[in-house]
């Protein structure tokens, strides 16, 4: 894996015959800072959230906007949890401009009958800002991919109707899974056929994670995830061997962290009442049950007046 970038964070290039040609994996302190604290939710997320998404900025300036006209670039948020990808405030950092910005509501559905298998339908557009010869930046958490390739081909399927070019297509993930960045592999072939010269960039954080079988963990210590050496470390460091697998999911649930943090302290405080009761190791309860008190902490905050 190539070391490609190291001032103020590093950036490997992933990409092959597996993933799309620029795959990139980014390592920092801003977003292991949220992977390994997944019991907070609410402001303490979307501030650090902030943090990511001035990263993933720089990074993507680097890689697909040196040279590109401010108003050939939009982003397509996916409604709701691309919202707190932050990628307006990280643009406006970077580049001391607001980005224009497309919405798509779009939702996954479990295929009735399949173990973690899901499609998507697209609930709501708005295209108004969608430019030609576009750049289109999109922030999501990628799991089975569904949701993704759903809200990408919507978005092709815009540009043909209006005559548009498509001239890159950027997609910035804090957790994607090895099967979504293969399935992104099946999306560069499409935007090729069908805008031939296009370029498709994933832009992910820390690692390509493990899918569960339930089609929604992402898990970080399996054979089939992708890491630089430095990602590992961290893992066991922060982690150990034992809850390096056995950590529900790198994210949970994105969307509830974010919106209703209630409900997300409760279900996270559940699961370590589960694992505490299972054959974790020392370091793993210690883990645990720091992520159990500052838990409570934070949902005790919301008893407290204004």
């Amino acid at each position: 894996m190539e070391l490609v970038h190291k001032d103020g964070y590093r950036m490997y290039k992933a990409g092959g015959r597996e993933f799309p040609e620029n795959t990139h994996i980014i390592c920092s302190d801003a977003g292991s800072g949220i992977l390994f604290r997944p019991h907070i939710a609410g402001k303490e997320l979307q501030d650090r959230m902030e943090k990511v998404a001035e990263i993933f900025m720089d990074a993507v300036g680097g890689l697909a906007l040196r040279g590109k006209k401010q108003g050939n670039i939009t982003e397509l948020v996916f409604l709701a949890g691309g919202l707190y990808y932050q990628l307006n405030h990280g643009f406006k950092k970077n580049f001391n401009a607001a980005i224009p910005q497309c919405f798509l509501g779009i939702k996954r559905q479990r295929i009735e009958g399949s173990e973690g298998g899901f499609t998507a339908i697209a609930t709501y557009e708005n295209f108004e800002s969608l430019p030609d010869n576009a750049t289109v930046i999109i922030g999501d958490t990628i799991a089975t991919g569904a949701t993704l390739q759903k809200g990408i081909y919507h978005l092709l399927d815009a540009l043909d109707t209006k005559g548009y070019k498509l001239e890159n297509l950027v997609v910035c993930s804090l957790a994607c899974s090895v099967n979504g960045a293969r399935l992104m592999k099946e999306v560069e072939k499409r935007v090729k056929r069908d805008f031939p010269g296009a370029n498709v960039y994933l832009v992910v954080a820390e690692q390509l994670f493990h899918l569960m079988p339930d089609g929604t963990d992402l898990r970080f210590l399996y054979d089939d995830a992708v890491m630089p050496d430095e990602a590992k470390k961290r893992v066991m460091d922060e982690y150990g061997a034992f809850l390096g697998k056995e950590m529900k999911c790198a994210v949970f649930d994105w969307g509830t962290r974010c919106k209703n943090p209630i409900k997300h302290y409760h279900e996270f405080l559940e699961w370590t009442k589960e694992m505490k009761h299972s054959k974790a190791d020392a370091k793993a309860r210690g883990v645990l049950e720091r992520m159990e008190k500052e838990t409570k902490e934070a949902l005790a905050q919301f008893e407290k007046p204004l």
